[in-house]
């Protein structure tokens, strides 16, 4: 099923029970499931809400989706034979579904059903479909059994684990809510889906730790991820004074905080699905304040050592840093791909290649052991060395598309 016949196809969403109203990752179930219909081209959505209840305001995750809101005094399959539409998709909003659920089931042919596993038939009990008029009157003049044997059957083994934005392999999910409890695992669960694959070994192994704490504390305040990118960049800012002014222990210590701090905004973005232009660009701030340190640390040394070694170095790193961003946009442009994801070895170098968070933890140690020149010179040295080994590997693969 292509893209433009979801102008045809009708949503439904089931927020009748209690869970769908429970927040997960900052917001109401209800909120992330419109979200990702709206966001799947479904123009149309109605929600069913439970009897007496005041509509809410859900514009904000609505996008340009018209939202038409009903109070569930029926069965089921009475709302869902009211669908003018050809095809109807169905999502019973008390689950947190994987988004990739949801698109899977979108782009097969009507009647088709996700279900958990095998023993959710048993359950009587609809979470994700795509049906037909002949499959909604089959329920209606059968039973949802009947339902289940005639159409095809999606199960969670069945969605590809593989994730494009995350870099890798992420267990896909459903999660049944019904009070605050399971609204706090769900989030959790949420979180850590959240985490990218194929990062530097910090990143990969430390940082998660501090990162899905901080994520999972801010979810539910008024904090934006824009706050924390602006706090990031004022701590970023700081830190480039301290070097100036030959602060160099202390500087580099703050450096891990910019380093938490920068994949907490991404993580809190896409749990409180809070997105923003000023996200887009989150990049060019990342480069903005790096540079800078990396010309303080140079201007700090100098007045250190009085020598001019130092101001060399800051311009590698600079150079180096420009050229490896380059690179990776080479990438995009020619493979539509990371460089990270080339292949097996690219995934493996990036665990050690020279980047901000490699450098930050050679700094705090190299500064701590009193090697101030010599420390710059190894991450100046490993910034050529990861420039190098990119530059290498992205011609091989070019050559290997002649």
């Amino acid at each position: 099923m292509n893209n433009q016949n979801h102008l045809e196809i009708e949503g439904i969403i089931n927020a009748s029970f209690k869970g769908a109203w429970e927040k997960v990752g900052g917001i109401p179930l209800v909120a992330r499931n419109l979200y990702y219909l709206s966001k799947n081209g479904i123009k149309e959505i109605t929600i069913l809400i439970p009897p007496n209840k005041k509509p809410p305001d859900l514009k904000k995750w609505a996008a340009n989706s018209k939202i038409n809101f009903i109070e569930k005094e029926k069965s089921l399959f009475y709302y869902l034979s009211q669908i003018k539409s050809k095809t109807l998709f169905y999502i019973d909003s008390s689950f947190l579904f994987d988004e990739r659920i949801i698109k899977k089931v979108l782009y097969c042919c009507p009647n088709t059903i996700f279900l958990k596993d095998p023993s959710d038939k048993n359950s009587e009990r609809l979470l994700v479909a795509l049906l037909d008029k002949a499959g909604v009157d089959l329920w209606k003049n059968n039973c949802i059994t009947e339902l289940f044997n005639k159409s095809r059957i999606l199960y969670l083994d069945d969605i590809d684990p593989y994730s494009l934005e995350m870099r890798g392999e992420v267990k896909p999910y459903v999660v049944y809510v019904h009070d605050k409890k399971s609204a706090k695992d769900a989030t959790w669960i949420l979180i850590k889906s959240m985490q990218k694959k194929v990062m530097d070994l910090p990143a990969e192994y430390i940082d998660p730790i501090f990162e899905d704490y901080l994520t999972a504390l801010l979810c539910n305040t008024a904090i934006t991820p824009n706050m924390v990118t602006l706090f990031s960049l004022i701590i970023a800012l700081i830190i480039a004074f301290l070097f100036y002014q030959g602060h160099f222990i202390i500087a580099a210590f703050c450096t891990y905080i910019v380093e938490v701090l920068d994949g907490v905004d991404g993580k809190l973005a896409r749990t409180k699905l809070e997105f923003s232009r000023f996200g887009e660009y989150e990049c060019l701030v990342d480069y903005f304040y790096e540079n800078l340190w990396y010309i303080s640390l140079g201007i700090g040394l100098k007045k250190l050592y009085c020598k001019n070694l130092p101001l060399f170095l800051s311009g590698i790193m600079v150079t180096c840093d420009t050229l490896d961003n380059i690179l990776y946009t080479l990438s995009m442009k020619w493979f539509n791909k990371n460089l990270d994801l080339l292949s097996s070895f690219d995934m493996k170098f990036r665990k050690i290649a020279g980047r901000r968070n490699i450098y930050c933890f050679m700094f705090m140690i190299g500064f701590c052991s009193g090697y101030y020149l010599q420390t710059f010179i190894a991450t100046s040295v490993w910034a050529f060395i990861t420039v190098a080994v990119h530059t290498v590997r992205l011609i091989q693969h070019k050559r290997k598309l002649r």
